[in-house]
């Protein structure tokens, strides 16, 4: 991934030196600083968000906020201040995250001022306590909520549960017996497997709401699985169809497992198709349930023997009747050791496999048959937007597509302080 300062990647942020925070003070006009954003690929934003460090004494902030003010019409756009309850007076450098939209191929230029706080409102709301949240746009409703699986076993609370698809009826993406989202997962020879859905005792928790971001971060071992430390972080944006989750596996001691997975998403019979680009450009479309007269696709069986690679950009079910899909949007995919060096795999794809009554699901395993021995050490990494699209039976690929190749090249930001 390109390592640039915008929130759907792994940001490659402009660090500004400390001396500069020696020589930086507020203008009385309240500019602080510029802004430059530049489209790269020709292809216009109608909304995104862009995350900047922005040095600052942060007493400065009191009752006050940033914003960012256009030079060419003067209009205001307020920032959301990351994680600000853990902003300190003495930390010097706040992270910002700002909605912009640009043509393409477009430069703007924005100054960056300190103004008076005043509330934003947009889409995006939570409901509920502590990680029993229920998380909504205007797009979908995301349960966070704990529940108990059929065999009786609780869930706990800050992994998805299910999502309900607002613009199709209410559409509600969900398994009955266990989490929508069931990932990672893990499992020993002779043991229960686990998942990320299993973990009731935290390391850490940090659940930071604004405006145009509500992000969700857990992380902790699961029992029976003390070898593998656990990272997973949700982000739910105001005014997009979808969200974004990375997790994070590092095994702390070495273990030998039969199952090892990130990436799945289980659901009912809501979709009739799968599909996936492959490396010479061609879109795989699989048959999701078979039944004759059999067109000229792949099903879930032919897979066995042409497996869809692990590294595959992106991933998705979708209805050819109601025109909807949900997939994911693989954005990194990490499995370097804490040395440097490859963690192991065999056999590793991403695969979908049959559930009770008529279910689907789809997971990147780094282990499909036998065990895998897994040095400490180890870390397998995922960085993924999960998302909601049209369809067009013409050409069933063309959003999911699209939307990939902006996430992956995002827009080049440039913060200079003033001095």
């Amino acid at each position: 991934m390109k390592s640039r300062i915008i929130f759907f990647t792994t940001c490659g942020y402009i660090l500004i030196g400390a001396f500069l925070l020696m020589l930086f003070s507020c203008k009385d006009d309240g500019v602080i600083g510029s802004l430059t954003i530049t489209e790269p690929i020709g292809m216009a934003r109608g909304l995104e968000y862009v995350e900047v460090k922005i040095p600052i004494v942060t007493h400065q902030l009191k009752n006050n906020a940033i914003f960012l003010k256009d030079t060419n019409d003067g209009n205001l756009v307020k920032g959301q201040i990351l994680n600000a309850s853990e902003v300190v007076l003495d930390s010097n450098l706040v992270r910002c995250l700002f909605p912009i939209h640009i043509q393409s191929n477009e430069t703007n230029i924005y100054q960056v001022v300190v103004q008076k706080d005043e509330e934003t409102l947009t889409d995006l709301k939570a409901e509920g306590e502590w990680l029993n949240l229920f998380v909504e746009n205007e797009f979908y409703k995301a349960d966070l909520t704990a529940k108990r699986s059929s065999k009786n076993i609780p869930l706990a609370p800050g992994q998805i549960t299910s999502i309900s698809l607002k613009e199709y009826d209410g559409i509600k993406l969900e398994r009955p017996d266990i989490k929508m989202h069931w990932s990672p997962s893990f499992q020993k020879k002779n043991e229960e497997y686990k998942t990320m859905a299993h973990l009731h005792e935290f390391d850490s928790i940090h659940i930071d709401k604004g405006p145009y971001v509500i992000s969700v971060y857990r992380s902790g071992k699961v029992k029976g699985y003390e070898e593998i430390q656990l990272k997973g972080e949700y982000k739910f944006y105001a005014g997009l169809p979808f969200f974004r989750f990375s997790s994070e596996m590092t095994m702390i001691d070495s273990l030998t497992v039969t199952m090892l997975r990130n990436d799945e998403m289980t659901m009912n019979k809501f979709f009739t198709h799968a599909f996936t680009p492959l490396k010479d450009g061609k879109v795989k479309t699989v048959i999701l349930y078979d039944k004759p007269p059999l067109i000229s696709h792949y099903t879930v069986k032919e897979l066995r023997k042409h497996p869809i690679d692990a590294d595959a950009n992106w991933f998705g079910f979708y209805n050819d009747s109601t025109n909807y899909g949900f997939g994911s949007l693989r954005l990194r995919f990490d499995y370097k050791n804490l040395d440097g060096g490859m963690s192991p795999m065999t056999d590793a794809q991403t695969k979908i496999s049959y559930s009770y009554n008529e279910g689907r699901y789809w997971d990147r395993r780094f282990v499909d048959s036998g065990e895998l021995k897994v040095p400490k050490g180890s870390r397998y990494f995922e960085d993924n937007v999960y998302s909601i699209f049209k369809v067009d039976n013409t050409n069933p690929s063309k959003e999911i597509q699209t939307l990939y190749n902006q996430l992956s090249n995002p827009v080049i930001v440039q913060y200079k302080p003033s001095i």
